[in-house]
């Protein structure tokens, strides 16, 4: 009330003073002002002078506020403890590994398979597929994997092909695995229950919210008409599991490489470490190159791995998924996805092996010393060089530079080296395995790429602790 009658005599006070200003200097100068000047000096200025009073004093009032609260501000989003880092270096994003899954060509579990890293099963040749000299090609093929089992030749009116059909017949199990992880992490909906108001039965129903994201990713050569169709499947997948279809959506996205796939993980990493409330993202993936167009197109090209040609690609198939969600959700024995760092591989074109690698080693170490301090240091190394030696070397390299306790020849695995080609899968089969191996055994992970001859990759995960450190809470929040 008193903040109202104040700005009422503000105004009447202009007023006065405004009319008794131009009265005063007319009878002075003997003016005899028209009807129109009589309305711009009376009505006009006045109102004008009290609207331009009543702005300054709010831009005022603004600034000093802004200027009390940032110091709050800032102590509030400084993080303590051991995430405090030095001025200008800002500590990555990071998110809550709660699962993974994959199935490969391959016929192990993800255990099994990190078990035997020091000596890993290689790909074998394959007679249904033969080279120009008639010679058997070398891949990584699911044995007795029935295509059909979720796609049919001619599907709902959709022409498939082999390779569409085997990438959704591997992604089915770990599907149905990674939905019962999500049914188990997300919150319970409060039941509903009749009220009575007024003599009327009325029933309060809780607020539903779209807490999760169901995201499958494709190479481009999947046909436009097929993947509506595998939308409303991964729909129908997930109303199946128990989860309610008002929680969720569902995306199919394309994207054909690795050097594809970990920009959209930065941002998915992104979105889920910005948002104030909890939420929960479903990444998958599905690949299979054991299709007979795709060898044939392979071998016209020259790219094909044969006998005459080593270190060509080799055909691979698998399916990936991981659980990620916001960093509060994560509890001991979760992981802790940090936002991976991509490097432009044209940074170190034209220098010489030796170079190049103590360039990637700089680059590596000065990444590291961005994450959180006292950490423990790196126990497992997942990475993406395949068959070719010189990518072997790299990844040693680095992880040394990293790392230089760490036996790199046990305590790494080369997911390409046993899968071959994986397109868009081969990101989430590392972190799938990166979860497998936190289950193993509690300490930090290390993920390179080194195989793409566009982009350099450092990522890490480590284990969670419980409950929360002060630090990353407030990080997360």
């Amino acid at each position: 009330m008193a903040g109202w009658l104040g700005r009422a005599a503000s105004v009447v006070m202009v007023f006065i003073a405004t009319w008794g200003a131009t009265i005063l200097y007319w009878r002075n100068s003997g003016t005899v002002p028209t009807g129109m000047q009589m309305l711009a000096y009376l009505g006009l200025l006045p109102v004008g002078l009290s609207g331009a009073g009543f702005m300054v004093r709010g831009a005022l009032r603004r600034g000093v506020d802004s200027a009390l609260e940032a110091p709050a501000a800032t102590d509030a989003t400084t993080p303590q403890g051991d995430a405090v880092k030095e001025p200008g270096v800002a500590v990555p994003a990071s998110v809550a590994l709660l699962a993974g899954s994959l199935k490969l060509g391959i016929d192990l579990e993800p255990q099994a398979l990190l078990e035997v890293a020091a000596a890993p099963p290689r790909p074998s040749l394959d007679g249904r597929f033969r080279d120009n000299h008639n010679l058997p090609v070398r891949m990584s093929a699911a044995p007795d994997l029935d295509e059909l089992e979720v796609l049919q030749v001619r599907q709902d009116g959709i022409d498939t092909a082999a390779h569409e059909r085997r990438a959704m017949t591997l992604l089915q199990p770990v599907l149905e695995q990674l939905l019962e992880a999500v049914y188990a992490a997300l919150p319970e909906i409060v039941a509903s229950e009749e009220v009575v108001v007024a003599g009327l039965r009325r029933r309060d129903e809780q607020r539903v919210e779209n807490v999760l994201t169901i995201e499958l990713l494709v190479p481009g050569r999947w046909s436009d008409a097929l993947r509506p169709w595998v939308q409303e499947w991964l729909l129908g997948q997930a109303r199946k599991a128990g989860i309610d279809a008002r929680r969720f959506d569902v995306r199919v996205t394309t994207l054909d490489a690795a050097r594809e796939v970990w920009p959209h993980a930065q941002r998915v990493i992104d979105a889920l470490s910005a948002s104030p409330v909890p939420r929960w993202h479903l990444l998958l993936a599905a690949s299979s190159c054991i299709d007979p167009d795709i060898v044939s197109s392979w071998q016209s090209a020259g790219v094909l791995a044969t006998a005459r040609n080593p270190d060509g690609r080799v055909p691979g198939e698998g399916a990936a998924g991981v659980l990620l969600a916001t960093l509060a959700q994560g509890r001991e024995g979760d992981g802790r996805l940090w936002r991976p760092q991509l490097v432009r591989a044209e940074q170190i074109e034209g220098q010489r092996p030796a170079e190049q690698r103590r360039q990637l080693a700089a680059l590596a170490t000065q990444w590291q010393s961005g994450l959180s301090a006292g950490r423990a240091p790196v126990q497992f190394v997942l990475h993406d060089a395949d068959h070719r030696g010189d990518l072997m070397v790299d990844a040693a390299a680095i992880t040394a530079s990293l790392s230089p306790d760490l036996d790199f020849s046990p305590q790494s695995l080369a997911v390409a080296v046993s899968a071959g080609e994986l397109g868009p899968a081969l990101p989430l089969a590392q972190l799938a395995l990166a979860h497998a191996q936190l289950q193993r055994n509690a300490e930090p992970v290390l993920l390179l790429g080194v195989a793409d001859n566009q982009q350099r990759l450092f990522g890490a995960v480590d284990p969670l602790s419980s409950p929360m450190p002060a630090a990353d809470a407030s990080l997360a929040s």
